[in-house]
């Protein structure tokens, strides 16, 4: 396994608590998650998924626009 690096983040309380309640949600440690979260805020691959997505749905939004007028969404 590569060298990793230790990152320490501070984060306020109520933040904390709901990191928290989301790694105990998913079974996992409160360390994983937040190393999860990182490491998929900076892939390549994700990033480009994601503007691809983005892409997608900007295009839709007329269609969607359309079939589902404003105030009645």
């Amino acid at each position: 396994m590569a060298e990793q690096k230790q990152l320490n983040v501070r984060v306020a309380p109520h933040t904390y608590a709901l990191l928290k309640a989301r790694a105990d949600r998913k079974g996992v440690t409160l360390q994983s998650y937040v190393s999860g979260l990182v490491e998929s805020e900076v892939d390549p691959v994700r990033d480009a998924f994601v503007s691809g997505v983005v892409d997608d749905m900007a295009e839709l939004l007329p269609e969607f626009e359309g079939a589902f007028p404003a105030g009645e969404r």
